[in-house]
């Protein structure tokens, strides 16, 4: 399953991604994608585990205040 997280900006590298998201969940894969404009780069998360697991992270992501931004997760139903 795959979480769509945004409200980082373009300057955070992978690992420093991968080490804060280690906490609250089980990557299989990390994706970043850059936006037109650097508030807008996102990150696609292919998580581990079960629906459940899945929202119960991007809940727990979801307004978490990371590097001076409020994130913001979403579960990808594609």
């Amino acid at each position: 399953m795959n979480i769509i997280l945004a409200g980082f900006t373009s300057d955070i590298t992978e690992s420093e991604l991968r080490q804060m998201l280690s906490r609250y969940v089980e990557l299989d894969a990390l994706d970043i994608i850059p936006g037109d404009l650097p508030e807008q780069t996102v990150a696609v998360l292919t998580v581990e585990g079960s629906s459940v697991e899945a929202h119960r992270a991007a809940r727990r992501l979801t307004g978490l205040y990371w590097h001076g931004h409020s994130l913001r997760a979403y579960i990808s139903l594609f």
